[in-house]
């Protein structure tokens, strides 16, 4: 615990005490490393660098509603091509990799580029992967970037960029007590200026997103099979992962024909394998016999000129 405990504070001291240095005079580099932790910057940096070298636009929509959408070509991926739909606070890439990873991938830092947008979309910003992830609200994992949340998008960005703001603040105060006490005094003052408004609470933000909750009682049937005990779990094994394992196990081979259609009790040269057999051990045993005979003779031979 203690080593972790270490380790902890130091990648903290380190992204909040100094800021990675940036290979690109873009401006979006620069914000993210602003915003991201180091590790995550560097991956980052690696896709904006990518944008700018193995990128080739190929078409270019017109601006509908304030949303351009790029047809675009990666020259380390032949005969692919991906669709990007980009506005100054949103980019939505056909790759997904930011779906499943969490992260902007290449193709849509070539877009906002190409866009004229210098800062990263603060809705595209996951709390997890910040430099200010301890410091964020709880509220701030309800963010979403799908289409389904246009409603709270408003909102959403408005939260994220005032907690940027006051942590900017917080960090512009350092340990000066007249700034922090200066901080304080503001924020006290907001406070009272806002009165006791309870404001949007996780349940209105819930009910805003997927709905109010249903008012009318709800039957949830036990499933009709339920594995609790841990041993009794086993993995399903799928069909390609079974011919993998067939395909490397070594085929059995018949001792006579060295065949693997068939095995030593099914094959058709049995019956001549064990004629052959029988014949060699046949001429072997004469053989013997007769080197018998002769050793005996010559036995005699001796015994009799000695006498």
């Amino acid at each position: 615990m203690d080593r972790q405990r270490y380790e902890y504070a130091r990648l903290n001291q380190e992204d909040l005490s100094a800021i990675p240095s940036t290979v690109s005079k873009l401006f979006i580099e620069a914000d993210a490393a602003q915003l991201y932790t180091r590790p995550i910057f560097y991956k980052i940096q690696q896709e904006i660098l990518a944008s700018c070298y193995d990128m080739r636009i190929q078409d270019i929509g017109p601006l509908v509603d304030g949303v351009k959408c790029y047809l675009m070509k990666d020259v380390l991926m032949k005969d692919k091509l991906f669709e990007v739909k980009v506005s100054q606070n949103h980019v939505d890439c056909s790759c997904k990799k930011f779906v499943m990873c969490g992260i902007l991938c290449r193709h849509a830092f070539c877009a906002l580029n190409h866009f004229e947008v210098v800062k990263i979309p603060r809705l595209l910003v996951l709390n997890r992967w910040s430099r200010t992830a301890e410091n964020r609200p709880s509220s701030s994992k309800f963010v979403g970037v799908s289409d389904d949340f246009r409603k709270m998008e408003t909102v959403s960005l408005m939260v994220s960029n005032i907690w940027f703001s006051f942590q900017k603040s917080m960090n512009k105060a350092g340990v000066d007590v007249e700034k922090l006490s200066y901080v304080d005094k503001v924020v006290k003052q907001l406070n009272s200026d806002l009165g006791d408004g309870s404001g949007l609470t996780k349940k209105a933000h819930m009910e805003v997103m997927m709905g109010p909750q249903p008012t009318e009682d709800i039957t949830i049937h036990a499933p009709n099979q339920c594995k609790n005990k841990g041993s009794g779990f086993k993995r399903f094994v799928s069909q390609r992962e079974k011919t993998i394992k067939e395909g490397n196990k070594r085929a059995r081979k018949c001792k006579f024909s060295q065949s693997s259609v068939h095995d030593a009790r099914t094959c058709p040269r049995k019956n001549d394998s064990s004629a052959g057999d029988a014949e060699k051990n046949k001429s072997s045993t004469e053989k013997n016999k007769s080197s018998t005979v002769d050793v005996t003779g010559e036995v005699e031979v001796d015994s009799g000129h000695e006498d």
